[in-house]
């Protein structure tokens, strides 16, 4: 997957866990996209997308013996973004 194809995945899951809260991705402006989204870097090279003080995304580099990244990504309802909170 491309670096394009990745982010447009991460936008598109961020905008559907936004929308599983009763929120219209499309109706909230800029800044409060930026007040209220933030994310985590761990030392691990995981990321954790919060949404107003909740995680919904999580993701996950995993690295093959060639070299690859792949990343895992764990929405609110799967079992990999409950070891955050």
């Amino acid at each position: 997957m491309d670096k394009k194809a990745f982010m447009a995945r991460v936008e598109e899951l961020l905008k559907e866990q936004i929308t599983e809260l009763g929120e219209d991705p499309a109706a909230i402006a800029p800044q409060d996209y930026a007040a209220h989204m933030h994310c985590e870097v761990h030392s691990d090279g995981t990321m954790v997308y919060i949404w107003r003080e909740m995680p919904i995304l999580r993701l996950v580099p995993e690295k093959t013996p060639q070299g690859t990244v792949y990343w895992r990504m764990f929405t609110q309802d799967e079992r990999g973004l409950d070891s955050v909170q």
